[in-house]
């Protein structure tokens, strides 16, 4: 068995600026703690003794191209994957790509980095520049990054900012997308390279459309042809299943993609680490950091690619602490991978009850009995909630909102 840890700060949105947009400024001396996601993530990571394989950076290191910005999160970057014991990982997201001015290059703040990025090592980045994707083997697990910045259109030089046109232009930089060359690439080189690995797969742009659009108040949609790289990661089972991690929407979940095939990759829309969240969005969400442990164990009821996610959520005066129920984005810790419905699951959980007749049980005695409890999706760990107390059970939580107790409700 493989398991893969992934640290995941995504749309950090640093800049020089005044901070209208973001809580990470490049601004000397020190910034005080409790006031700087980044600066508070290496108390979280002191505290909590925080290690991974690799820091997983989505895109939007910085906010509208700031080059100052820029440079100032990929040092603090650096110094925190040196922290976690870990490596780097970055792809470019639309605001790290200069595309509100005309230059010749708008990829050239990234491509001046140092340690070179997005990878650190030079002729893998070399490869990921040239050809807008590239793939990092190793002997248990491969990470294939995307480039979903390379199909932007060309800056309409001349077009009024407040023209139609200007608009389509954005909506293309909002929306992202990869080119027919890439995706019979990536399709050719899996096709060549079956051995089962975890796989882990990292873009900017969402492949699929986000639950929670509502909230987001934009019309844009999901990347263009995103279903199609969803399809490619589907059609190589011999290959592993994979897990999508991306950014740009800033409310994080944890989802199934759609697809006709129960080897579809699982997805996760990482919460923004550093941005100024927007109204309404900040009513359900706040900044969140990810740790994703991620598996290939392949068990009864549990799928062929599992794992868990703990989730910390940042508040400006609070700084980082375990991710609440409620209101802040993913919980503080949640799964993925399972492959029963929750209602078996419930029933077993039932019948476990039933047959001692218990009145409580520790719920690491529940997750002990039934192992697949812990990979369920969060919103089918909901569901799987309502269905208990129909039947007279509920889950106990302590003052961190960690499960404690499965206990049989009192009958009125």
């Amino acid at each position: 068995m493989t398991e893969i840890k992934l640290a995941v700060a995504s749309d950090i949105h640093a800049e020089d600026a005044d901070g209208k947009w973001t809580h990470v400024l490049s601004e000397p001396p020190e910034p005080r703690r409790k006031r700087h996601p980044l600066r508070d993530l290496t108390d979280l990571i002191h505290e909590h003794a925080l290690v991974a394989d690799y820091l997983i950076v989505p895109g939007d290191v910085a906010n509208r191209a700031d080059a100052g910005g820029l440079a100032y999160a990929w040092r603090r970057l650096q110094s925190i994957a040196q922290q976690l014991d870990a490596r780097l990982i970055a792809i470019p997201g639309n605001h790290d790509v200069v595309t509100r001015e005309l230059i010749d290059d708008p990829r050239t703040f990234l491509k001046s980095l140092l340690p070179t990025f997005p990878t650190g090592c030079p002729a893998a980045d070399d490869i990921f520049w040239r050809n807008g994707w590239c793939v990092i083997e190793r002997e248990s697990h491969r990470l294939l990054l995307l480039d979903s910045t390379i199909g932007f259109p060309q800056f309409p030089e001349g077009v009024d900012k407040d023209s139609a046109e200007w608009a389509t232009y954005l909506t293309a930089l909002d929306r992202g997308s990869i080119t027919t060359a890439i995706e019979q690439a990536i399709d050719d080189y899996l096709s060549n390279n079956l051995t089962r690995k975890v796989n882990i797969a990292v873009i900017h742009h969402h492949p699929r459309e986000h639950q929670d659009r509502e909230y987001l108040k934009d019309e844009y949609g999901p990347m263009q042809r995103g279903g199609e790289l969803i399809d490619i990661l589907s059609r190589h089972p011999r290959a592993g299943r994979w897990i999508l991690v991306h950014g740009h929407k800033h409310i994080p979940q944890l989802v199934n993609s759609v697809g006709n095939t129960s080897n579809g990759p699982l997805i996760l829309c990482a919460g923004s680490t550093g941005a100024k969240l927007w109204p309404p969005i900040n009513s359900v969400t706040r900044n969140q950091f990810h740790l994703v442990n991620v598996s290939d164990e392949l068990t009864e009821s549990v799928g062929s690619l599992c794992g868990r996610v703990d989730t910390y959520t940042w508040g400006y005066g609070e700084g980082w602490n375990h991710s609440e129920r409620r209101g802040s984005g993913l919980p503080a810790r949640s799964g993925f991978g399972c492959a029963e419905d929750f209602r078996s699951i419930a029933a077993k959980i039932i019948q476990l009850m039933n047959s001692a007749s218990l009145q409580f049980l520790d719920y690491s005695e529940v997750e002990r009995s039934v192992p697949q409890l812990s990979y369920l999706l969060p919103l089918d760990f909901e569901y799987l909630e309502d269905e208990l107390e129909s039947n007279g059970f509920r889950f106990e939580r302590d003052r961190y909102d960690f499960l404690v107790q499965l206990s049989r409700m009192a009958r009125a």
